[in-house]
């Protein structure tokens, strides 16, 4: 079981589980989905990503380009399906008990609703670096003509320019 880490210019650092390296290839190729580009030599990029994932088995962290991404991986030691931090033993009944604070969640599996979030992050981010607004999906060019703003803006007292006016 791997902990993995999605790093973007631009938008939050994303956390997903893999419990194999075929699951990392996985999410490694949706990373390249995402971002709408080819991968350029599928035998490199096999390659990688059994590098990062043997890196994580001895310990340490490896890393995966993907394209403009970063994803990074390192092992989880007590692999369940769940996630809890509360958790002092899994051998109960064994005379040890379990102290759950009740934060006990399923670990984040990197599937279709990912992708489609990572996406949505990836373009908001790049409208954003580009002048644009990545929260109401507005680019550049198309921002108010009398103010300059953003459909997250009201235009409510914005004068718009007469018709016919040329736009600075």
């Amino acid at each position: 079981m791997y902990d993995v880490t999605i790093k973007a210019q631009g938008i939050e650092d994303r956390g997903y589980h893999c419990k194999d390296g075929a699951e990392l290839r996985t999410l490694v190729y949706g990373v390249f989905r995402a971002q709408g580009e080819p991968v350029k030599n599928d035998t490199d990029l096999i390659g990688e990503i059994v590098s990062a994932c043997s890196a994580a088995d001895i310990g340490g962290t490896g890393s995966v380009g993907a394209g403009d991404c970063t994803v990074t991986v390192a092992q989880v030691e007590d692999w369940t399906e769940f996630s809890c931090h509360g958790h002092e033993s899994v051998s109960v009944g064994l005379g040890e008990t379990v102290k759950c604070d009740g934060t006990c969640r399923p670990r984040r599996l990197f599937n279709r609703a990912a992708l489609l979030d990572l996406v949505e992050a990836l373009d908001g981010a790049e409208l954003d670096a580009s002048g644009g607004c990545g929260a109401c999906g507005v680019e550049a060019g198309q921002m108010c003509v009398a103010c300059k703003k953003c459909n997250c803006e009201r235009h409510d007292r914005c004068v718009r320019p007469a018709v016919g006016a040329v736009a600075e």
